[in-house]
């Protein structure tokens, strides 16, 4: 059964010879919408702009009604149906063949002239009622068929047709007045039928009608017949030549990949405007082979010649190219006369779009500066294409001119491994796959660095591909390992070009940023960095992504390839390095210190002191637990790479402070494990006559386990105050827990409580008295353990500390529990489970349900035990915690281990 579709005229559907009823409306806009899109999807977007000429009102009311619409078009269809669901959209499945815009294109490609017109049987959809449709979709199919009438009526002229062609031109030229290629057809149409007169006053309408509309001269082609025709030189039977510039340069045998974004490109030939699309993204990452692969695919669709023009926006030398050099280039190439280029630069730009007027040409701007120096050279009437690469982000041209942007991104591994294949053979790159994998991590998915990588390892086969991973291991000689010698290819010189081309506040801002262990930057970060108000700050970053130095990956969040951070670094290590080391203590401090804001926000019973910042250090604003919260999970990695950082340059009080102020966020999300895995040593640059004061020097949540308590017994002996030597028991403390020392941990504790007795009530009395319950537990002495968790809780109550409270339930229970008193331990833990939601301790609320589900499979009732369990799943699940797995298995076995979730709260090193 066959179905055929048409829209060149009426819209019409057959099927096995039929006609298929249409609907009206809505649903006859939507096939129609989906036809001339035909295997493509249409966004859901755009099809509301097309139903809805204007949309206004709910958007969900309008896209349920398209949803409506697509179900009434279905039905109608019935056999005929082609309408599919797609992410994001609808697409109609149709078969090239049986669509009627698709058969015109490909006998116009065939040069099938006639056939491929006989298929128009009016204005396409004419029936159908919709003016986005029809501006933008209809308006760019009537201008393709007018081409493909000048083709035909080019192939008639050279086949000796001239006398049949006058009346058509005469009506054509009447209807298109300012069609330059019909008035040319009928100036050689007359002068080949023997009415030289007749063409030269042809020759002159189409001169003053061009003069008064738009104040030019005829085109090229145009002139060059006229001046044939007056000189008497014209064969009849030899046509006009006219000059196909084939400018791009030749094919890239080592482009791989972008799969997507050469569909992008190929989405833009058919809109039938002046298209222009943008390709950017950081340097080496390819912009230049995708838009040469591009043209090369679609030159044939193109008969007019295809423009090329290096702009060297971005090189090692030489100045950009200006507009006007550019476009005497191209006149040039498009046959244009020196003595017929005009002496203005405004008026060679009229000249140069009215020469492509007629023309089917691409044009392709490659390594623009900005959207300045592209503006001049891009086509003005549709059926020519513009592709412009460049490092900036070109916003002016995608705001003014409508430029369909598209950035690239590096290439993922496959991609990426291709490359190294076809540069290296199959043979080589598989006989190292651990080697080829390194090389490729190292490269970061760079474009450039592979094939330099690829280059180098081509010069010496006899090398094995470890050697050369080997030598990119090290990031701070990565570069020099990516270095070939020859500026166009050496990664560190091709990205010095874009930071050439930054102002000197964004050129200060990249070097500062390089001193930034990554992995992101907020806008409050760099403006402490640069010590620069947060516009000014926010300015610069919108600079420097322009040029795809940094990537605005989420509103206000700034990130950097891998590489361009490495070359950041060198940029930092060749400035003032006083003003480095003060720009990274201003970063440092604006971690600190808004951490530390956000912990008084989360736990306002427990102070941590804190001295001023540095000047201009931003302090970002958490007025809530929630945003508190929220900045705590935005900021995690870069908080936990802030801690290694300081300690690696010598900032050892933030070192410690910073991970004292994230315990509260890492003890309520479940990271503080994670953070111990993680973050790299803190601290451990003490000097052997350290002046530790006070034990919080020693808060060492993050540190090597080993090596931390090392330094905490050392610092032990120099802390004079009570306090203090408390503090570094309890560290002392959670580091022997953490190993399972539970009996070393449990002596560290009782030393902390006697230094901390004679002080009075305290919150860390009560911490750690709750802390010695929960260890004499675990050790199987439940009943010494009652006395100290009993007096733990009456302290937090009266101290007001919710989240004690909680902790000190919790550990109730599990006492209860191991007690027996099962009923008892499920009062105790369901006491602190709304507790802990209060104050936000999703993590130990998990750990509570946990338990509880054991306490009630302890007691047999699998029902309320399997309750408590997938509770503490879809939490530990909504937090990404892996400890969900093992809860899980619980619910699997029905019955649980001996192991619970996570450690005690009141262990943890000191807050």
């Amino acid at each position: 059964m066959a179905t055929e579709f048409r829209v060149l005229g009426p819209l019409e559907v057959s099927h096995d010879g039929r006609r298929v009823p249409l609907p009206a409306g809505k649903a006859r806009v939507l096939l129609a919408a989906l036809l001339l899109r035909a295997n493509q999807v249409v966004p859901v977007d755009e099809l509301v702009e097309r139903l809805w000429d204007e949309p206004q009102g709910d958007p969900a009311r309008l896209k349920a009604t398209l949803h409506m619409a697509v179900t009434r078009l279905r039905q109608s269809l019935d056999e005929a149906n082609v309408v599919r669901t797609a992410p994001g959209g609808y697409v109609a499945d149709v078969r090239p063949d049986a669509l009627d815009l698709h058969r015109f294109r490909a006998l116009a490609g065939e040069r099938r002239f006639a056939e491929a017109l006989e298929l128009w049987r009016g204005e396409p959809l004419s029936d159908v009622r919709s003016d986005v449709l029809h501006r933008e979709e209809v308006a760019p199919l009537l201008e393709e068929r007018l081409t493909v009438v000048e083709q035909r009526i080019d192939a008639d002229l050279a086949a000796g047709r001239a006398p049949e062609l006058v009346a058509q031109l005469r009506s054509l030229t009447r209807r298109h007045p300012l069609r330059e290629r019909f008035w040319g057809q009928l100036v050689l149409a007359l002068y080949r039928s023997d009415q030289q007169a007749e063409a030269l006053a042809a020759y002159r309408s189409v001169s003053g009608l061009l003069a008064e509309e738009l104040g030019v001269d005829p085109g090229p082609r145009l002139q060059e017949l006229h001046q044939r025709i007056l000189a008497g030189n014209l064969d009849s039977a030899t046509p006009v030549p006219v000059p196909v510039p084939r400018q791009i340069p030749g094919h890239m045998p080592l482009f791989v990949g972008r799969a997507d974004e050469l569909r992008r490109l190929e989405e833009g030939i058919d809109e039938g405007a002046v298209v222009i699309s943008a390709i950017g993204g950081a340097a080496g990452m390819g912009k230049t082979a995708l838009a040469v692969r591009w043209a090369h695919q679609v030159a044939a669709r193109f008969p007019d010649g295809q423009l090329y023009v290096d702009l060297r926006g971005f090189g090692p030398t030489g100045a950009p190219v200006e507009p006007d050099e550019a476009i005497r280039g191209f006149l040039d190439a498009l046959g244009v006369a020196p003595e017929r280029v005009p002496s203005t630069a405004e008026a060679r730009v009229g000249l140069y779009r009215s020469v492509l007027a007629d023309r089917k040409v691409l044009v392709l701007l490659d390594n623009a500066r900005d959207s300045d120096q592209v503006r001049p050279l891009l086509p003005g009437k549709p059926g020519c294409l513009a592709v412009v690469t460049s490092r900036d982000a070109l916003t002016g041209l995608v705001a003014q001119e409508g430029a369909r942007p598209l950035t690239l991104g590096v290439l993922d591994d496959a991609e990426a491994e291709e490359l190294l294949r076809r540069r290296l053979g199959a043979e080589r790159v598989a006989a190292e796959p651990e080697a080829v994998e390194e090389l490729i991590a190292h490269c970061a998915g760079l474009p450039l660095a592979l094939s330099v990588v690829g280059a180098r390892a081509a010069v010496h086969p006899g090398f094995p591909l470890r050697v050369f991973a080997g030598e990119l291991a090290d990031e701070r000689t990565r570069l020099e390992a990516l270095d070939t010698g020859e500026p166009s290819t050496s990664v560190r010189a091709v990205f010095s070009w874009s930071y050439d081309r930054l102002s000197p506040a964004a050129a200060r801002m990249f070097g500062l940023l390089g001193a930034h262990p990554g992995p992101e930057v907020s806008v409050h970060a760099a403006a402490s960095t640069a010590a620069v108000p947060v516009g000014v700050a926010r300015s610069v970053l919108g600079e420097l992504s322009r040029a795809h130095l940094l990537v605005e990956h989420a509103s206000g969040r700034f990130s950097f390839h891998d590489l361009l951070h490495a070359y950041a670094r060198d940029v930092a290590a060749e400035m003032d390095q006083d003003e480095v080391r003060l720009a990274v203590q201003r970063l440092l401090d604006h971690y600190l210190h808004t951490a530390r804001a956000g912990h008084r926000v989360i736990y306002p019973q427990r102070d941590l002191p804190l001295g001023e910042p540095v000047p201009d250090v931003v302090v970002t604003a958490l007025g809530d637990r929630a945003k508190a919260l929220a900045w705590f999970a935005l900021e995690r990695s870069a908080l936990f790479a802030m801690i290694g950082h300081a300690a690696d340059l010598g900032f050892l009080g933030h070192a410690w402070q910073i991970p004292q102020s994230i315990t509260v966020f890492c003890r309520a999300r479940g990271y503080w494990l994670e953070a111990t895995r993680d973050a790299s040593t803190a601290g451990l640059g003490l000097p052997d006559q350290t002046d530790v004061t006070s034990a919080d020097r020693a808060s060492l949540i993050t540190l090597d386990l080993d090596r931390a308590g090392f330094h905490l017994r050392r610092a032990l002996p120099l802390v004079e105050d009570r306090r203090g030597r408390a503090a570094i028991h309890r560290n002392l403390a959670a580091l022997d827990e953490s190993t399972g020392r539970n009996r070393e941990a449990l002596r560290h504790l009782t030393r902390a409580l006697d230094e901390l007795e004679p002080l009075g009530v305290s919150l860390d009395y009560a911490v750690a008295s709750n802390s010695v319950g929960w260890l004499h537990t675990l050790l199987g002495e439940p009943r010494l353990a009652l006395g100290h968790c009993e007096r733990a809780l009456a302290l937090v109550r009266e101290l007001g500390d919710v989240f004690g409270e909680a902790a000190t339930l919790d550990s109730l229970g599990l006492i209860h529990h191991h007690l027996g008193n099962l009923d008892e331990a499920v009062h105790h833990y369901r006491s602190a489970l709304p507790l802990y939601r209060a104050v936000g301790e999703r993590y130990e609320e998990a750990a509570t349900l946990d338990r509880l589900g054991d306490t009630h499979q302890a007691a047999n009732d699998l029902r309320e035990a399997h309750q408590a369990w997938t509770r503490a799943v879809a939490v530990l699940d909504d937090l990404g915690n892996p400890d969900a797995a093992r809860v899980r298995a619980k619910l699997r076995r029905n019955e649980a281990p001996a192991e619970h979730v996570g450690g005690r709260p009141g262990l943890l090193p000191d807050q």
